[in-house]
């Protein structure tokens, strides 16, 4: 099912497809919500040690590693353990949390409510899109992964050979990537919730959609912010 059409559903369905999107953001929230009680407690309680534990390349390097780890693993259960799937969600978001906590130590409050305020706005208007166009945006998929493989590659190297202009044209390239794998991810999302639906997949597998869902969603926000974020400093730098 290539093209659909949100107007052709049946009730039963359009009901359905509302009902999981309605769990999708809730996870969604839950795991930001996580992330930033996180970062509130590191930047109150635990500065110091916040400071010290990401103030070398290596460091920023192994939680890098542990991040992939986590991702990885959630994916092999996703499916067939749902429940586990969303607890390492929670666990994400809270290592998430951790790094955010350095943002909060190294920018200032109206930086970082811009940057949220930004992320927001593109978010909602590119999962509006993704969500209502009757297009299928599969196509993108190549060129979305590829993109999001040079900017992981250029980030890496950034650590250790950083550049002030590598810096501004990564941040504006970030933006436009992740506001496009905003869009790609609610419009496969709705894809695959009608597949399963047709299929007859089952409520194990449609739950497991949902906190994968949530995860994507989540990692399309955090990045869009944290590149907003990058964008706003990197012309501010140049002021």
């Amino acid at each position: 099912m290539n093209n659909y059409d949100q107007s052709s559903l049946s009730n039963t369905e359009a009901s359905g497809l509302n009902r999981f999107f309605m769990k999708v953001y809730q996870y969604m929230a839950i795991a930001l919500l996580v992330s930033f009680v996180t970062a509130y407690i590191g930047v109150r309680f635990f500065a110091q040690q916040i400071s010290a534990i990401f103030n070398t390349p290596m460091m920023s390097l192994v939680m890098f590693a542990v991040m992939i780890g986590f991702v990885y693993l959630f994916s092999k259960r996703v499916y067939s353990n749902p429940g586990a799937a969303f607890g390492m969600l929670m666990g994400y978001a809270v290592l998430n949390g951790a790094t955010f906590a350095v943002i909060g130590l190294s920018f200032d409050v109206a930086t970082i409510g811009m940057a949220l305020a930004g992320a927001a706005a593109l978010f909602v208007g590119m999962a509006f899109y993704g969500f209502t166009t009757k297009r299928s945006l599969a196509s993108m998929r190549g060129v979305l992964m590829g993109a999001l493989i040079g900017l992981i590659l250029v980030g890496l190297l950034q650590i250790f050979f950083f550049n002030n202009i590598v810096y501004m044209v990564t941040a504006m390239v970030g933006v436009v990537v992740f506001a496009l794998m905003t869009a790609y991810d609610m419009n496969t999302l709705k894809q695959m919730y009608l597949e399963f639906n047709q299929s007859g997949a089952g409520a194990t597998a449609e739950q497991g959609l949902a906190v994968s869902g949530a995860l994507s969603l989540y990692l399309d926000f955090v990045n869009l912010f944290l590149y907003l974020l990058q964008l706003f400093t990197a012309f501010g730098n140049n002021d």
